[in-house]
Formats: C-alpha cells, structure tokens, sequence
C-alpha cells in the first residue's frame, strides 16, 4: 500500500467543488519550492484554517513530494508551532472533508487548525497541549477510556516534538489509573516504563514503511490494552483439590468386563443415593463445581414463558394441531398463570399497573399478551426447524439411496422409528445418556465427564431436565462443541463391551455419531441456537426495556434478510456483539461449534444450503406469529420518550420471573444464559471499550444495525428483584439560549467531531442521571445545528429519547474507526469501475436504509420477503 493512499484526494469531486485548485494553491506551491518563507501567503494576517492544511495535502499528493519536506517547510512558515504534529492535522483534515456533506465540508474549510492537538486519543476525552504541558488535573475524563499501547506511543510522540524530559509520561499517566505510580515514586515508576515504551516503538517503527504503513497487525498491538499495575492472579489449586473430591477419576478401559457399566453406579441403585447424588449436583455444562453450595446452584428456575411454551405444546398434540380451540384453551391456561406469578412477584404487579396505564395513550401489548405471542412462536420455531430437517433427510436419501446414521446398519432395519428426523434423535438419545433426565435411567454422565477432563475440554453439555424447547438446540450445540471426544467415547464403550449381547443403544447413538450427514445437520441446529435462539432468549431474560421489543424485532428480522442472502456469515462468530448488541455469550461458550464449520473435512456446501432454507423458514414463522410487533403492525410503534421514561423500569427480566410452582432446573448455574457477564468476558483476548454502540468498520454495516441499538441492562433490574416502586420524573422547560447550549457542550468535552467522539462522551455521562444524560445530547445536538451549521436530516427530530438521540448525532457525524486509528477516509479510495459502483449502490437500499439514514420503504414493511 502506498503511503497516504488512506487519505487521498486524488479524482474525488471534493477537489471541484471546494475549488482546492485556486490561486492561493499555485502561491503554495511557489513558496515550496521557491524560498520557503511564507511570503505572499498572508499567514499573520487571520489564523491558519484547515483550508490550507488541505490544500497542502492536495499539492503533495499532486507531485510526490515526500513527507519530510512537507513538515520542515510548514515548521518555516509557522514558526510559533514548531511541535507540531502537521502530517497528522493534515490526514485527518482530508479524511473529515471526505466525510462531511457539502455545506459541513465548508464550515469544516474555513475552521481554524487546532495546533494544540495532541492525537486521536487525547483528542476523543479533549485532552490538548496544555493539559499536558501544564501538567492539569483531567482525571475525569482520562478515566472514561482505557491506557491503550497506542495511547503510549501517542504520548511518546508527543514528548519527542516537545523536547521536554520524557519522565512527566508517569504524571500523565496517574490521571488514566490512580492506582498507578500510587506511593509518588516517579523516578522508579519510569525506569520500569522506559523499556517497554523503547519495545513497543522500536516495534512501530518496523512497520512505519511504505508497504507496512496500514498493516494489520500493528493496527491490533496499539490497540491492546498497556498494562500499568499488575493484576495478581487468583490462585486456582484449591479449586482443584475440590474438583479432585468431587469426581473421581474414572479410565473407562479399566473397567470390569463382566459388570454391566450402562447403569453407573452398579447393578443396585437406591433412590436415596441416587437423590442425594442429584442433590450435590451431577455436573454442570462446563464440567466445573464452584466449590460452595447455594441457592443459585441448585439450577435455573422454571419461568412463566416455559409453562406457557409447555402448554402450546401439548395442547397441540391433543387438538391434533394449533386449532383455534387449542390457542383458546392455551391463553386461558396462561392467564391463570399469570394471575398465580403475579401475586408472588410485586415487581410484575408494578409492571402491569404501569402499562395498563399508558395503553390508552399509546399501543402496548399487554404483558399476558406478549408472553402468548412467545410461546407460540418458540413452539412452531422449534417444528418449523425439525420441518426442515427431516425434509433435508430424505431429500439425501432419495438421492443416494443411502439411510443414515444407524437405520443404515442390518441390525437396525426392522427398527420402526418415532415421527423424527434421525438428527433429533440423535440428540435426544446421545443427551439421554451423556446428561440423563433423572440419575434413574441408565447413563454414562460420571464417565463423560471424566474422559472430557482426560482430553482438556471440560463437558459443556446441560443436564437435561428442563421443559424449554430451546434446551433441545442447546444440547446440539454442545454436541458439536464435543464433536472430537463424542464419537471416540462412544467407541471406547462399545470397545469394553465384550458382551456377546452388546447395549442395543450405544450401537445406535455411536452409529448416528459416525456419520457426517447427521452432523451437519446437528451443526446446523446449533448455528441456530447461537445465532438466533440463544440471544433471542438472552434478550428476554435481560434487562431489556419492554417498550423496544419492536426495535429489536425489527433488527433480528433484518439479520434473517441478510442470513438468507449469505448464509456463510452464520458459520463464523461473531467478534464483539451477537445481534442484539449483547455479549454473545452462546459463542463464547460453545466454541467448538465455529471450529468444526472451519475443519476441511466438514460439509459446508450441505451446512449452508440448509441454513439458507431454514432462516427464510424461520423468517415465515417470525411474520406469522410476531408480525403486529414488525414495521405496519399494532404494536410497532415506540412509545413517546415521556411513556419511555414512566416505563423505563419494565424490563423483559420481570415477565421472567420465576415460577412459583413450578421444578428448579438441578444444573447448575454455569450454563450458557447464566453465566455472568464479567467471567464470560475474560475469555476474550481484549477487553470491550465501549459499552453502548461501537462503530463498526464500514456506514453499510452500521447501519444495518442500526435497528437494535438500544438501552439494555446486561443485569436483572432491581425491580425485578424487590419489586421497587420508581418515582417518574418531571419535565424541564428546554432551555434554548445560545450561550447556555455552549457551556454546556463545553462541560461535557465537545463539540463532538466524529462518531468516536460521541461514543467518548457517553461513557462520560456514566453516573449522571438520565435527565442530564439527555440535555447533554440535546445541546450537543443544538450545538451542531446552530453553531456549527450541520444540515444533515437526522438532527432535526424532536422528542427523542437519549439512546435515540445518540444514535442520530452518529448518523450526522463522520465515521472513526475504534483504537488508535485515525479518521477514516471513505472505504473505497480506489477509483472503481462504472459497473461495479452502481452494483453496490443499488446493494445499499438492500439493508434497508437508504444513504442518507432514512427507511427503505421496501424494508419497513412487514411484507419484506426474503429472496429465494
């Protein structure tokens, strides 16, 4: 790559349009290559404006003329700013005017250059030169982001161009972590930080090359955390030790040939040893004991969605369908459920009260309503996918002529077979004996776990005795996250068996184990899970506001479009959020199942074939039953930001509550939707930095998603937990003064310039109250309307909430890539052919936005069909 190919100006209309190519632009070039004094360019009569920083950009990219040259002549003609960092302004002057419309560009133009900035990251919490130089108290904002190795390196340069002595580093420092540096000793404190900033830059400068200049690589180490105070390890050997006393461990080929093993314990098994062996908890999804016994060990609650979910089930099966009598009969059985859960949690009683009384004001789905909706959906979800599968099936075996799995085998031909795809039964019976219903049936539960341990890859398979449907696509996912150890460890049992009567069913599930066809489909009903399942029912157990469900509806039916175009987008994790820009909690955990998309001798052509059919399936069943929550329904429609904030304490986590007659779950709590956010986080190589909306690397793509960014609460709320009453707060008069709307954004560290800036200040308005959190993003909103003279049509909507609010200053603003990076310029920097720019503008309204942030009228209504 070409060095400042990134910030290029060549063939951009931009050049026409603001007439960079004018008089005072041939005086430049004079002066540059002429005497180099800066007579005849009048720069002491104004202050120096990004117009020229520009125009000085466009002169060496015009004639090749290296760096270097350009700084040490800029130093000549501007004596008075001999620090500084010139190549920088000027970069990311080119990229911002790239990014602007016609008349921001122009306000851009004729703003002054601001010669006290430091870099792109003390730039973002607005920390300049004389913060830095004055050694001032900016601990405030220094803490809203994270001491990054690009963060170090920026103020090493920063150092260098100032010539002062690079020990006041550590003072700068203190104000990103107060724990650093904490006993005053400077001196010591940067001995040990001089080599490793020396590492790192030496690192850097291997590739500040031309051909390395923007190489990935690089881009990621200065984007990594910079360590400042140890963290002490926990020490983990007595967690082991207790591991040790809790399972023994077990060489399954050591075993006593003459006894029968598929029973566990023995031939002779009490219910007393077998509840009480229940009791201390068999082993949970991850193989793992916490050591301490409480009551959220004891396993997962049952909910009100899992009885209705229950309910839709069997009537079903006893009307002989989804009759209207069996949805009569299934809202009715709800209702009396609800009534007996909403006496034992005042948390729903308070939810209720308050969306009864807003329906008149506004279309809200009563709280029964809703749950009805989901059990039904999750119902015909669960068919429609095993619909597909067994179509799949025998569309494989009129084609090869070939059964699968174990109906292949002599011994089994004269089976008949229950109404399933062989994929379902494959899993109902491999989970039958790998994580039994009850310690009373035969299983292999103590041996699994052992051989799991032996092989380094702790069982994550769930104890499954729970009535939720998804446990069903749960289990698949950790049945391919097992892929490597199920098919060995049901050959070593069948290996030990030397009985001249083998166990009929270790045949069966080792048989379906065996064959790839089986598999893949297995694969395909764990994609499910971790794609959309998954985070679907994370979503209604978190603290999710009611009043958004639409939104995110919305966004996950917007996923289904996009899945069904590319199904190969499903076969890969995702890296931050899942799709409802939660942690993806379902990925993080069963990683295996990414792993074996990936293996070459894996069936991705069959893998995606059926994942393309199965998401338009499941899109269909998404319209049928969820349609009056999607674009032109009844409940589509967000709520006033006055119904909003009286609301705001209805989260999806208070229609979860438990059940009060319902069976607790006997695993344990380490499971994938109960694990806690923070030690699901540790397993990623970087931390988050951001909490709300992170940019991604491209407007297409952020703006598909654009759908779903709305408040969540990753924690259950603490309404649901003591049913607190929440005083609705009182309307302010808006206040409209000029000078007033300044020293506001001037507080809080704007003006914002680019979408990073926003995402900044966000997270410094961590603690303050929602009130002030909104007035801040309505000034900085005003800000940029009147001051800056910003026209763009995503400011000029009223009566929005915060996270509303957030979202359409984003959209106004310029794009910024997260870390160290620079300004981006527009992706494409390349001139394209004629053909293949308008093949991807006509790609653009496919995501249902169109370029300038409005709504695709084809995607906003709920006929959107996906295409075959």
């Amino acid at each position: 790559m070409e060095e400042g190919q990134d910030f290029s100006l060549h063939g951009k209309a931009v050049v026409n349009e603001a007439k960079l190519r004018d008089e005072y632009y041939w005086k430049l070039i004079a002066d540059f290559i002429g005497p180099q004094t800066g007579e005849g360019l009048d720069l002491n009569q104004e202050p120096c404006k990004n117009r020229l920083m520009i125009q000085v950009g466009l002169l060496r990219e015009d004639n090749n003329f290296p760096w270097l040259a350009i700084t040490e002549w800029l130093k000549k003609i501007f004596p008075a700013h001999q620090s500084a960092d010139f190549r920088c302004l000027i970069e990311r002057g080119i990229a911002t005017t790239l990014s602007l419309g016609i008349e921001a560009r122009f306000a851009f133009l004729d703003s002054d250059v601001n010669f006290n900035f430091v870099g792109p990251i003390c730039d973002s919490i607005g920390v300049e030169r004389q913060h830095l130089l004055e050694l001032r108290d900016f601990s405030e904002r220094a803490r809203s982001i994270e001491v990054t190795n690009g963060l170090i390196v920026e103020l090493s340069n920063f150092v260098a161009r100032e010539k002062i002595s690079p020990v006041v580093i550590v003072s700068w420092l203190r104000n990103f972590n107060p724990e650093y540096c904490k006993n005053g000793a400077i001196q010591k404190s940067y001995k040990l930080l001089r080599s490793r900033i020396k590492k790192l830059k030496i690192y850097c400068r291997n590739y500040e090359t031309r051909s390395h200049r923007k190489n990935a690589a690089i881009e990621k180490v200065l984007q990594s955390p910079f360590e400042l105070v140890p963290k002490k390890l926990p020490k983990l050997f007595v967690k082991k030790r207790l591991r040790r006393e809790d399972y023994e461990r077990v060489t399954v080929k050591e075993e006593d040939e003459c006894s029968e093993i598929s029973h566990g314990e023995g031939p002779e098994v009490r219910r007393e040893e077998a509840g009480t062996a229940l009791q201390r908890g068999n082993a949970d999804a991850g193989g793992e004991d916490d050591g301490k016994t409480s009551s959220s060990d004891c396993g997962e609650s049952l909910t009100l969605l899992d009885i209705a979910m229950l309910s839709v089930q069997k009537l079903s099966s006893v009307y002989g369908g989804k009759t209207e009598a069996c949805k009569s009969v299934s809202l009715d059985l709800l209702k009396n459920h609800y009534a007996l859960t909403y006496k034992e949690h005042p948390a729903m009683e308070e939810f209720e009260k308050k969306v009864n009384g807003v329906r008149k004001e506004t279309s809200l789905v009563h709280p029964v309503v809703f749950l009805n909706y989901n059990a039904n959906y999750l119902v015909d979800l669960h068919d429609a996918v095993e619909a597909q599968i067994m179509s799949f099936e025998k569309e494989i075996i009129l084609s090869t002529g070939v059964k699968l799995g174990r109906d292949n085998l002599p011994k089994f031909k004269n089976f008949v077979s229950l109404p399933e795809s062989a994929t379902s039964r494959y899993i109902h019976m491999a989970c039958d004996i790998l994580s039994p219903i009850s310690p009373e049936k035969p299983n292999y539960r103590k041996h699994w776990v052992a051989f799991c341990e032996e092989k380094g890859n702790p069982s994550r398979l769930a104890v499954n005795q729970s009535n939720r449907l998804n446990n069903y696509f749960e289990a698949a996912a950790g049945l391919i996250h097992h892929h490597k150890e199920t098919a060995l460890f049901f050959a070593d049992l069948l290996s030990i068996a030397n009985d001249p009567c083998p166990n009929i069913i270790l045949e069966s599930v080792a048989a379906d184990a065996n064959d790839s066809m089986i598999q893949s489909f297995v694969c395909v009903v764990a994609i499910i899970y971790c794609k959309i399942l998954g985070p679907y029912w994370q979503l209604l157990k978190s603290g999710g506001e009611y009043t958004f469900f639409s939104q995110f509806l919305l966004c996950l039916y917007q996923r289904f479009i996009d899945w069904s175009k590319d199904p190969s987008t499903l076969l890969a994790p995702e890296e931050d959020s899942n799709v409802f820009l939660q942690f993806p909690l379902q990925e993080k955990i069963f990683t295996g199942v990414f792993s074996f998309c990936g293996e070459w001798h894996t069936n991705r052509d069959l893998i995606r074939a059926c994942l393309k059919r199965t998401i338009k399936v499941i899109a269909a069943v998404t319209e049928e039953h969820l349609k009056n929550f999607l674009p032109g329904g009844m409940f589509s429609q967000i709520p006033s930001t006055d119904v909003c904030l009286e609301l705001v304490s209805c989260t999806f986590s208070v229609l979860m509550a438990e059940y009060p007659f319902g069976h607790a779950y006997p695993y344990k709590k380490k499971r994938p939707d109960k694990l806690s956010k923070n030690s699901s986080k540790s397993q990623l190589d970087s931390s988050q930095e951001d909490e709300g909306i992170s940019g991604n690397s491209s407007d297409e793509a952020s703006r598909s998603r654009n759908g779903s960014q709305f408040s969540q609460k990753e924690e259950q709320s603490p309404q649901a937990r003591k049913g607190h009453r929440r005083v609705p707060e009182e309307e302010q008069e808006e206040n409209m003064d000029r000078d007033y709307i300044i020293a506001t954004v001037t507080r809080n560290g704007g003006p914002c310039k680019t979408q990073q800036d926003i995402e900044k200040m966000l997270l410094r308005f961590d603690g303050k109250s929602r009130l002030e959190k909104r007035e801040g993003l309505r000034c900085e909103i005003l800000y940029q309307k009147m001051v800056l003279n910003n026209t763009n049509p995503n400011l000029d909507h009223h009566c929005l909430n915060s996270t509303q609010m957030a979202l359409k200053l984003k959209f106004a603003l310029p794009r910024v890539k997260p870390g160290y990076s620079l300004v981006l310029a527009p992706r494409k920097t390349k001139l394209r052919p004629a053909g293949r720019r308008a093949a991807e503008d006509q790609a653009a309204p496919a995501a249902g936005l169109l370029p300038s942030g409005e709504t695709n009228p084809d995607s906003s209504s709920t006929e959107v069909g996906i295409p075959s």
